[in-house]
């Protein structure tokens, strides 16, 4: 069986992510408003909500804006992290996958495991190699293979 070809894959700021946080963050401000137009009285509660609200706000903002930007690249036979001016072999493994978007884990021994978001709008023209590699089966570590043997 061969093996998926080589492909090198952007990933960015995803802006499903950004959308999917941004609705999330307008659905709680809706209820929030609509809670505080149905008290009688705005009291403490209140208060101690919106700057909840809004430190959650915050924090999305800044978790989005932050976000992973490398490129994840098969060379055919393992995965590579390149970010910055950094490098490293990871584990690959696929969360959700809506066909034009994926969320992946990336683990590496090398640093704490990374969230990335594939989108195909990223490179159209890479997206069907990239998922094919994604769900190739993964060359067997002959090393670990052969320490196996049935009885």
């Amino acid at each position: 069986m061969h093996s998926a070809p080589a492909v090198s894959y952007p990933v960015g700021r995803s802006s499903f992510y950004g959308t999917l946080l941004l609705g999330i963050h307008l659905i709680g401000a809706s209820v929030l408003s609509a809670w505080a137009a149905v008290s009688d009285a705005p009291g403490l509660g209140h208060v101690a909500a919106f700057a909840l609200w809004l430190t959650s706000a915050a924090l999305s903002m800044w978790s989005w804006r932050r976000g992973p930007a490398g490129a994840l690249t098969w060379d055919g036979q393992h995965w590579l992290w390149t970010g910055g001016d950094l490098s490293h072999p990871v584990a690959l493994s696929v969360a959700l996958d809506l066909q034009s978007l994926m969320l992946i884990q990336l683990c590496s021994s090398e640093a704490s495991s990374l969230w990335v978001w594939l989108e195909r709008r990223a490179a159209p023209a890479r997206w069907r190699p990239c998922r094919r590699a994604v769900f190739a089966r993964q060359p067997v570590d002959q090393a670990h293979d052969a320490d196996w043997v049935a009885p």
